[in-house]
């Protein structure tokens, strides 16, 4: 409360200065009347002193000492009635009051104290009354603008406005929500600050800093969400603490960004299970038809066509025993972390979970030349990211190239292969890359496309569609190359007569024209059956 706005109001337009060529510098937060000369103890930043002097009658010295305390203390001024025990202030007194801007008015000796305090009193509460209903009126507006879709954008600008401050609003990891974006570019090592939690102290509601450099000032404010990782209200400039209107405006824009943030968390929770359930269902294969698959994955923008990469993640263990709440907590801030770090890098990748399981779909185009080298850079960035930010680490296993999105169950089941067998040695932060060991292993790197190709190529070449009208003899002939040519071993298998296998496989060879002995339509049968698996699994 400034002494522009008290002399505006009867009886202070009779007040004469006697100190101090501002006025009253603070706003004024408690009015003190003194009694006792010990006052000084009692007294705090912004607080009005009345006095009738009468202690310093005698003690000029005193009164010296009192005004270069108050000052000190940030008091808002002396109110001092004089020509009753003080007749004038000692020259010294105001001499010393001016060269500390300090100001000192005189009271009419036709005042009485109690009256002056009460009607000081009135006008600051009339003054707080006015902020109250300010903050009411603006939280009012605020919500009205989220409630009637105008956006996190209006509101800022409409708070932009209000405290003639630009603002933006980021994530807790610097990235942009809303507002004027362009504030923090000239400040890129905020990334560096934030990433170490330097940004805002414990507990703080605001933090204040300036760059040297460009000489511009941030001030920082915490929004709060159901998450321990705030967003982050930036202001260009500073808030003075006696702005009351501008700081009561900040702190309701700031309850309603934190209510439509925690809100708009709920719905991406909600989006974030759906898409985990649907994954999980996909790789347990629950679907009834592959159409339902395809049409499931198109609504979560998943094309089933392209190839893609399969990198199954876990959390390394900070230590042997570690709690359920725990290790959520850090689940969780690990898919944030993960999913900003995604849309920060603008890579082509896909985030589900399963379970403890992280499980990440990179999509692969022809413009990548070594696909495991790429996979691993990226993910070697991702973990490097990830432990500057947070002090856990996480461990992956890579499946090969999937020829198309129906082959990423199988990609889920390598990945999680190649993690699983170096789970009891393994390293923090490490990758690990499926290695094959079996044909089928080395057949689903080969796009799926050729696979067909070359098995319906096969399957005419052989003339094994001459086995088409009797399917017992194309069953038989798998089975006797899968049992090793063993004609026993097979009737075992198919749970029939040794004889009826050789005859079965006697009218093979005069359907197919060609010895069942010979290596190679043995090995070219062989490869046929295990990519006809693979296709229809």
């Amino acid at each position: 409360m400034k002494l522009q706005t008290i002399l505006t109001r009867e009886p202070f337009t009779q007040l004469s200065v006697l100190a101090g060529e501002s006025g009253l510098n603070h706003d004024i937060n408690h009015v003190t009347m003194m009694d006792a000369p010990d006052i000084l103890p009692y007294l705090n930043a912004n607080d009005l002193l009345v006095t009738t002097g009468y202690h310093f009658k005698d003690k000029p010295e005193e009164m010296v000492h009192l005004i270069e305390e108050m000052s000190k203390r940030h008091c808002a001024g002396l109110f001092v009635k004089t020509e009753r025990f003080i007749q004038t202030l000692p020259q010294r007194v105001i001499d010393h009051a001016n060269a500390l801007e300090f100001p000192i008015l005189k009271l009419p000796t036709d005042w009485s104290l109690g009256d002056t305090v009460n009607q000081l009193l009135s006008i600051i509460l009339d003054k707080r009354t006015n902020e109250l209903r300010h903050a009411i009126n603006t939280h009012r507006q605020f919500t009205l603008q989220i409630m009637n879709g105008k956006g996190l954008n209006t509101l800022l600008a409409r708070l932009s406005g209000l405290i003639q401050h630009p603002v933006t609003l980021t994530n807790s990891y610097l990235t942009p929500i809303a507002g004027q974006e362009y504030l923090l570019k000239s400040m890129p090592y905020l990334t560096d600050l934030a990433q170490y939690g330097y940004l805002l102290l414990p507990k703080s509601t605001e933090v204040s800093f300036c760059d040297v450099a460009t000489k511009q000032e941030l001030t920082v404010y915490p929004v709060h969400k159901h998450t321990n990782q705030p967003d982050l209200l930036f202001i260009r400039g500073s808030i003075a603490p006696s702005d009351h209107v501008s700081r009561l405006t900040i702190e309701q824009a700031v309850n309603v960004l934190s209510f439509e943030r925690i809100r708009e968390e709920a719905i991406k929770q909600t989006t974030r299970r759906i898409r985990n359930e649907f994954f999980s269902n996909f790789l347990d294969q629950t679907y009834s038809s592959t159409k339902e698959m395809e049409n499931r994955a198109s609504e979560f923008g998943l094309p089933v066509e392209q190839e893609y990469i399969c990198a199954v993640g876990e959390l390394d263990p900070l230590h042997d025993m570690w709690s359920d709440q725990s290790h959520h907590k850090e689940m969780d801030q690990l898919y944030d972390f993960l999913e900003n770090e995604l849309q920060s890098l603008a890579v082509p990748c896909y985030l589900f979970t399963k379970g403890e399981q992280l499980i990440l779909l990179l999509s692969v185009n022809d413009l990548i030349e070594d696909t495991q080298a790429f996979c691993e850079s990226f993910l070697e960035l991702l973990q490097l990211r990830l432990s500057r930010f947070y002090e856990m680490t996480v461990s992956f296993g890579v499946s090969h190239v999937c020829s198309s999105f129906f082959a990423v169950h199988q990609g889920f089941e390598e990945a999680q292969k190649a993690l699983f067998q170096h789970s009891g040695w393994r390293q923090p932060s490490s990758i690990h890359f499926f290695q094959s060991t079996d044909i089928s292993g080395l057949l689903r790197m080969i796009p799926e496309k050729e696979l067909i190709t070359y098995y319906h190529q096969t399957y005419k070449q052989l003339r094994l569609d001459h086995l088409d009208e009797d399917q017992t003899l194309l069953q038989t002939l798998f089975m006797y190359m899968e049992c090793q040519c063993q004609i026993s071993e097979t009737a075992k298998q198919l749970f029939v007569h040794r004889n009826t296998v050789v005859y079965r496989l006697e009218k093979c060879e005069e359907l197919l024209q060609t010895s069942l002995k010979d290596p190679e339509f043995t090995l070219q049968v062989r490869t046929a059956m295990r990519i006809k698996q693979l296709i229809e699994s």
